[in-house]
């Protein structure tokens, strides 16, 4: 039996059971539609035919009594409709598909970075003077470096004082100054005799517009000179500087690697402090410590040490480790020049080749100046590079210095240089004799007697808490790092 068309309701739309949102009309064309609204779904003649309509009035009651009274008590019905073909994308063009890859649109550049209302102001290391503060004039002549660019929307850049603390401050409040820069004195009348010495400028006294300034002299003799007499030398990079930098300037670990790549040349490894804003070390000669009595004898540049006709060095360069709480002390005790005297004579007298020694010794390895010594710090572990040996001035509290237990582990396990013992009670080992030095094995060693030594770790070692931070950075060209000491093999003087 053939079902017939229900009648339609007014005001209900009619939806077929097999597509119960059809509002996309995404169909193919050809594909016989049904609306509510018209009577699509019949043929072109208009009549019904068996194949758009299935069931019979049994199954229409028992969808009735099925639970389609929301149909409103009509026969529930379904049309076949004709599947989906699925279309190919072969022949279509593709107008894109020849353009690359869109690049990124670069930032402004200088001249739109200009016309932003940036604000220029000196640049990060500049030595400043604080001055015309008005909610702070207790600020005002203390000296400072400025810690980083100036930041455009506030007009203020960060300034690191002397005391430690960061303060931010308007490019206006800022004067540049000579402070911490070595410079030379010229022009003098009333002291005349001053003329031409080296000296550190330190800060400026905004009511007389002078400078403080300490005499390389060895006694740091302070003077008060004006800029006008002042002769800017150069400028060193300071240890307050460094920690201070976001951006290092240098690690340890580059430094002495770019040294092992210079050892053919001595003029080379030298031109590498000068880049890094180093100075270069001094050496004290051991014929002229063992010839002197009381006053410890005037240090050498490094460029004057002899060298062979192909650039190489030509002497003995031993550095010493001392007891001390800080990198580069001040001075050297009168006690172990002494030993270092009797060190220089044993060596002379053992010495077949007549080689000549000179010791790299803490507080007389460079200029006798405040800001030369704070550099020295930052250089010591590539001064102890150019070195072929260290020697350990032992004492009562030598093994327990932080400075003392860094230095015997990177001579050891980074730069692969002996380590020597020395007593308090002097030389007392005599140099490998017999067929080992007639042989040649060990005779570049001065001491044929080894020991094991056990050296801390420097994170346990006495040392200034200023100095702290960056012995721990220095230590990071160790391989236990610096929370980790090690057993070494020491030779005994």
């Amino acid at each position: 039996m053939v079902a017939r068309r229900p009648p339609r309701l007014p005001g209900r739309e009619q939806r077929r059971w097999d597509d119960p949102d059809d509002s996309d009309g995404d169909e193919d064309e050809g594909q016989e539609k049904f609306h509510p609204q018209t009577d699509q779904g019949l043929n072109a003649e208009g009549s019904d035919t068996d194949e758009d309509f299935k069931g019979s009035d049994s199954e229409g009651e028992k969808a009735e009594d099925g639970g389609l009274a929301s149909l409103g008590g009509l026969e529930a019905f379904t049309r076949k409709r004709p599947k989906k073909q699925e279309r190919s994308d072969e022949g279509l063009w593709d107008p894109l598909a020849d353009l690359g890859p869109r690049k990124k649109q670069k930032g402004p550049g200088p001249k739109a970075a200009a016309s932003s209302g940036r604000v220029s102001g000196p640049p990060e290391g500049t030595a400043v003077i604080l001055q015309g503060l008005s909610k702070a004039p207790q600020l005002n002549g203390k000296s400072g470096t400025v810690a980083g660019n100036v930041d455009g929307a506030t007009g203020r850049c960060p300034v690191l004082l002397i005391d430690g603390s960061v303060k931010s401050l308007k490019v206006e409040n800022l004067r540049q100054v000579l402070t911490g820069t070595i410079v030379r004195l010229k022009g003098l009348q009333a002291a005349g005799e001053l003329n031409g010495a080296t000296a550190e400028c330190g800060p400026l006294d905004l009511a007389s517009e002078r400078y403080s300034v300490i005499l390389a002299d060895g006694k740091e003799t302070v003077k008060k000179v004006k800029e006008v007499n002042l002769e800017k030398v150069g400028q060193y990079l300071q240890l307050r500087k460094y920690l201070a930098s976001q951006s290092k300037p240098f690690t340890w670990k580059d430094a002495i690697q770019k040294g092992k790549e210079r050892e053919q040349s001595w003029s080379s490894r030298l031109t590498l402090f000068k880049e890094l804003g180093l100075p270069a070390p001094r050496f004290l000669p051991g014929q002229d410590l063992a010839a002197a009595k009381d006053a410890a004898p005037a240090a050498i540049a490094a460029d004057s040490l002899p060298l062979t006709e192909e650039g190489r060095l030509a002497c003995r360069l031993l550095a010493v480790s001392t007891e001390r709480d800080e990198g580069s002390p001040a001075k050297a005790p009168q006690q172990e020049l002494r030993r270092l005297a009797a060190l220089a004579k044993a060596v002379q007298k053992r010495d077949d080749t007549n080689t000549p020694t000179y010791f790299l010794l803490p507080g007389l390895c460079t200029e006798a100046l405040p800001c030369a010594r704070s550099s020295a710090t930052l250089a010591w572990p590539m001064y102890l590079q150019l070195c072929q040996a260290l020697v350990c001035l032992e004492s009562a509290h030598h093994a327990h210095k932080a400075w003392c237990r860094a230095e015997q582990l990177i001579a050891s396990q980074v730069l692969s240089q002996p380590v020597y013992l020395l007593s308090e009670a002097g030389v007392k080992a005599s140099k490998a004799t017999g067929a080992a030095a007639d042989s040649g094995e060990g005779s570049w060693l001065l001491s044929d007697c080894p020991e094991v030594l056990s050296a801390g770790a420097p994170g346990d070692g006495q040392l200034l808490p200023a100095e702290r931070p960056l012995l721990e950075q220095i230590c990071g060209v160790l391989p236990g790092g610096w929370r980790k000491g090690a057993r070494l093999t020491c030779y005994r003087l």
